[in-house]
């Protein structure tokens, strides 16, 4: 699997058909396996912190969760061939979860999201089996929430927990839970379910999503997009400067 490297991470240079394929061979080996998906924020907080960049590079699979990544490597002289985003994954391994008769446990969000995205992924695919569920509020409940998965044998596990706890619990229990293939997919729980909705699918296509979600909540997220790619611009700056052989400029 070809690969292109940003702030240290291998983002594989593959598009959603292609991880969808690679990701059945997972499944078929019946050995753990995790996927990433990464974007702007998630780079520049694995920049900044040596543990969490380590652990996402070790992941089997490292995919373009946001446009800014899929541009961030047009920046760096090399292309990808585009988005493999968690909550597309999911919903198309999903699909492929009902005619393969695989077992799904879905984990995070709270109550009502965990809920509805089960119900509605239910009504969508009757056959789909639902290995087991649980919110994403158990602190201090870790290693019961660890063997709840593990006795459920999924053959795939979503988690909705957010960045980076996703990704810190998936690495850290990987083994131990011994799911096939692993996500985690942000809050796709809450966008399956109808409690937030995702920009137009044409909007979506042409790179836009972040555009959409900013004008949807302002407040909340204009300090994210302003500061944050600021800081991956920063980040890709240095990263171009040090392939050319030029002394990169220090991120604050």
């Amino acid at each position: 699997m070809k690969s292109v490297t940003i702030a240290g991470i291998p983002v594989a240079a593959i598009d959603e058909p292609a991880a969808i394929e690679l990701i059945e061979s997972m499944v078929a080996s019946r050995r753990p396996h995790l996927m990433v998906v990464v974007n702007a924020s998630k780079l520049v907080l694995a920049s900044k912190d040596p543990e969490l960049g380590r652990l996402i590079a070790a992941a089997d699979m490292v995919t373009a969760d946001g446009m800014s990544v899929v541009w961030g490597a047009r920046l760096l002289g090399t292309r990808l061939p585009g988005r493999v985003t968690g909550i597309d994954t999911m919903e198309t391994l999903v699909a492929r979860a009902a005619q393969r008769g695989w077992r799904v446990f879905f984990l995070g969000a709270k109550q009502a999201a965990l809920d509805g995205a089960i119900a509605v992924l239910k009504a969508r695919h009757p056959e789909l089996i639902v290995a087991g569920s649980h919110d994403g509020y158990f602190a201090g409940r870790e290693p019961e929430i660890v063997a709840m998965v593990a006795d459920s044998h999924p053959d795939l596990l979503f988690v909705a927990m957010g960045s980076p706890a996703q990704e810190r619990f998936l690495a850290a229990n990987l083994l131990e839970m011994s799911v096939p293939f692993s996500l985690g997919v942000g809050g796709s729980f809450d966008h399956v379910a109808g409690i937030s909705r995702r920009a137009p699918v044409w909007m979506q296509r042409a790179g836009l999503e972040w555009l959409y979600r900013l004008a949807s909540e302002p407040r909340r997220l204009w300090r994210r997009y302003l500061i944050g790619n600021t800081l991956f611009a920063i980040l890709l700056w240095r990263e171009r400067r040090a392939r050319s052989g030029v002394g990169p400029p220090k991120v604050q």
